[in-house]
């Protein structure tokens, strides 16, 4: 990768540390859901332009929204209000094994012995955080961040795979998209949701603005910009990032102390992904 893309790259996995965290005292405001219908509304404001072209197969910009979009970030945020942000940070770097994985079965990487290893200690590493809850609501917030990094890792090697357009065109497609599907979803699931439109505070809605401008409209643009020129292998490691801002700010400001045993389950995330990044580069090579 080129020196300015991979300043680029470590871009999006800060910007989402950030969003994870701060979404978590959010949702004591705003039902998850609803929250997330708001943030896509918002990023489709930012980024949607009806009068462009686009070049991007619909199917795939309704599946990568769907997918990728609404369904995951219904799964992730809805875990997230279950858990402590640091286990919910650590918890989604299992999104990178998934989209290599993803993007090997759709035809768009090659696996390996060693990238396969990689892949298998970071689900280990993800097993040992999962199992390490102390309610049943923390497990089951944990399966929702796990089921919710499985269908973004699909999402990515979808779109690696079709997409031709900017990262920012390609985002703002799929939040219109995703915005109605997630707020259909919290209606019929949530409640609360006028209460939390005229109760929410200047906190909350400049909290509502940094995690749809920083950790959407902006992280996403650079993503999937980096993603039209980049193998999955080459652009998803970067979220190895994640974990470390998360757990900084999850401590510097929210006073979470992750206990030893969470830290030892990142620590073998970040190796197993280490692996990942370090196999052998032969996969095929997509140019945009």
């Amino acid at each position: 990768m080129r020196p300015r893309d991979v300043a680029l790259a470590v871009l999006p996995p800060a910007l989402w540390a950030i969003a994870y965290t701060i979404a978590k005292p959010t949702m004591q405001t705003f039902p998850p859901l609803f929250l997330m219908s708001i943030v896509y509304a918002l990023t489709a404001l930012a980024l949607f332009r009806p009068w462009g072209s686009r070049q991007t197969p619909v199917w795939a910009v309704i599946a990568a929204a769907t997918l990728g979009g609404s369904l995951q970030s219904a799964l992730i945020f809805s875990g997230i209000a279950l858990v402590p942000a640091t286990l919910a940070v650590l918890t989604v770097q299992s999104q990178v094994p998934f989209a290599v994985l993803a993007s090997w079965a759709i035809g768009q990487e090659r696996m390996n012995g060693r990238r396969l290893l990689g892949v298998t200690v970071s689900l280990a590493g993800v097993a040992l955080v999962v199992g390490l809850p102390d309610s049943v609501g923390e497990l089951r917030g944990l399966l929702l961040i796990v089921l919710g990094t499985l269908c973004w890792g699909i999402a990515q090697g979808i779109i690696r795979a079709t997409s031709r357009d900017s990262g920012g065109s390609l985002m703002g497609a799929m939040s219109v998209i995703a915005a109605p599907q997630l707020l259909a979803m919290s209606l019929l699931l949530e409640t609360g949701q006028g209460k939390a439109l005229f109760n929410a505070s200047l906190f909350d809605w400049m909290a509502v603005l940094v995690l749809a401008l920083g950790g959407f409209v902006a992280a996403y643009a650079i993503w999937y910009g980096l993603l039209r020129h980049y193998r999955v292998d080459q652009v998803a490691p970067f979220a190895l990032l994640m974990p470390i801002i998360g757990v900084l700010i999850a401590f510097l400001f929210l006073n979470e102390q992750p206990t030893p045993l969470v830290l030892t389950g990142g620590v073998t995330i970040l190796i197993g992904l280490g692996l990942v990044v370090r196999a052998p580069r032969t996969a095929k090579i997509q140019t945009a």
